[in-house]
C-alpha cells in the first residue's frame, strides 16, 4: 500500500496540488486559497518595498507613507469591511476581511510597481 502511494505522489504534480484553489470548492478551501493569495501579495509587496526602499533618497518619506498605508489597509479591512461581514456566518466574515486585503495590497503592489518604472 506504501509503495501505490509513494508512486502516485511522484506521479501527480505540484501543479495537480495548485489547482485546489483555482477549482473553488467549500469556504473553507476559499480561505484558504486567499490566506495563500495574501501571502503572496504580501511578498511581492515587501520585494518591491525593498527595491524602492535602496533606490530613493527619501527614506524617512517613503517608510512614513508605507506605514500610513499598512494603517489605512488595516482599518479598511478590519474596521468597516469587518463590521459589513459580521453578517454572514461561519468564516465568511473572514474571508471577506481576507478578500479585502488581498485586493488592496494589490493595488499597492501595482501603485509601487509604477514608482519603480520611473
Amino acid at each position: 500500500m506504501r509503495k501505490i502511494i509513494c508512486v502516485m505522489l511522484l506521479v501527480l504534480s505540484p501543479s495537480a496540488f495548485a489547482k485546489t484553489c483555482a477549482d473553488g470548492g467549500n469556504v473553507y478551501g476559499d480561505l484558504s486559497c486567499a490566506n495563500q493569495a495574501l501571502d503572496s501579495s504580501k511578498r511581492e509587496l515587501n520585494a518591491i518595498y525593498q527595491k524602492l526602499y535602496t533606490s530613493t533618497q527619501y527614506k524617512d518619506e517613503f517608510e512614513q507613507s508605507q506605514k500610513a498605508w499598512l494603517n489605512y489597509r488595516e482599518k479598511q479591512c478590519n474596521g468597516y469591511i469587518a463590521a459589513e461581514a459580521s453578517q454572514s456566518q461561519g468564516v465568511g466574515a473572514g474571508l471577506i476581511t481576507k478578500d479585502c486585503l488581498v485586493t488592496i495590497t494589490k493595488q499597492r503592489v501595482d501603485y509601487l510597481k509604477t514608482l519603480l518604472d520611473k
